[in-house]
């Protein structure tokens, strides 16, 4: 493998980088308003940036899903990451329809998902049913030829800009818990949705959204796969996010420690720099050794992954480690900077 993730995904990535630095970095990671947000999604899709696990056959790239780790990783790398929120990488949900998508669905979705016309958003939580997701009470009810959808989904990324919503509801005598769980298109301008922005303590530039459904008619058309097999459905997508959110955790702090090393080199006091005091260079081993220990997890569940060997109990490991780990240097960093690790202004 070439640079971690293949020739074909780190050529890719170097498209990304750029567009990241111009388009996120000039920003901050904030965007004015969603009118400025979709010219970014259309200046990305204009790249090739969205969809890019789509097939040949449909117009797409046909690279691996590991595209979403890869966008992840340099989200992470810029400051301006830290800000944006899930921000491209809620383009996993791509992987819905080319699992479980008809024909017609893909003709539909895939070009204006493509272009970047079409932010995505995938809507399971709920205030009582997180981590349980088979605790939803989302309802869908097949009246005809539509489903009637009630309830309420909160923490949803994208939630209240996204233009097509994977929605989960449980369908009626499909089962109980996690047997009955059914995924549905519901597009962002349905009659009976209404959305509402959460504020975060973290990710300013993000959105964060609860969606509430009130009667709103889906057509049986717009059902994604069967009835009843959302819950496994959605295991591809869990899998890519646990992943995405370890490697941008990764490069989160490799970022800070090369900022923060640079930092000590350059900070003077007691007549001696910040990295000639034994505690600094303590500090920065043990961040080093942090990152050491992370990257080669990675690599080696990437590899688990490509073989196929990977399996649920290993993307929990690395959503729980990483994101913990970057916790620790964040930490350590700023207290390397002192003041300057306070303010707003500061990366």
């Amino acid at each position: 493998m070439s640079g971690g993730f293949g020739e074909e995904l780190e050529m890719f990535r170097d498209t990304v980088r750029k567009f990241l630095e111009k388009e996120l970095g000039g920003r901050g990671g904030k965007f004015k308003d969603k009118a400025d947000l979709k010219a970014y999604w259309k200046a990305a899709g204009d790249l090739g940036l969205v969809g890019a696990s789509i097939p040949p056959e449909y117009g797409g790239s046909g690279l691996s899903r590991l595209a979403i780790v890869l966008i992840g990783e340099e989200l992470g790398r810029i400051p301006a990451g830290a800000v944006a929120g899930a921000n491209l990488t809620s383009d996993m949900a791509t992987s819905v329809l080319l699992d479980a998508g008809t024909e017609a669905q893909k003709r539909e979705w895939f070009p204006k998902i493509m272009a970047g016309e079409v932010i995505q958003a995938l809507a399971l939580t709920e205030p009582g049913a997180g981590s349980d997701a088979g605790a939803i009470k989302t309802s869908a009810v097949r009246d005809g030829d539509d489903y009637v959808i009630n309830g309420h989904k909160i923490f949803i990324s994208n939630g209240t800009i996204a233009d097509l919503i994977y929605v989960i509801a449980k369908v009626e005598g499909a089962g109980e818990r996690t047997k009955s769980m059914t995924a549905f298109i519901v597009k962002g301008d349905a009659p009976g949705l209404t959305r509402h922005k959460h504020q975060t303590l973290g990710y300013q530039g993000g959105d964060t959204g609860e969606l509430f459904f009130d009667n709103v008619r889906v057509p049986a058309s717009d059902l994604v796969g069967e009835e009843g097999k959302a819950f496994s459905l959605f295991d591809t997508s869990i899998t890519l996010d646990r992943f995405h959110i370890a490697s941008r955790s990764w490069y989160a702090s490799q970022t800070a420690f090369q900022m923060t090393l640079e930092h000590a080199r350059n900070r003077k006091m007691f007549n001696q720099r910040l990295i000639d005091l034994q505690n600094t260079q303590f500090v920065l081993a043990k961040i080093e050794t942090d990152l050491a220990v992370g990257r080669a997890f990675i690599d080696r569940l990437l590899l688990k992954y490509l073989n196929g060997t990977f399996e649920p109990a290993d993307g929990a490991m690395l959503k729980i480690w990483l994101p913990e780990m970057e916790g620790r240097v964040m930490d350590a960093c700023v207290q390397l900077w002192g003041g300057y690790g306070w303010m707003e202004d500061q990366p």
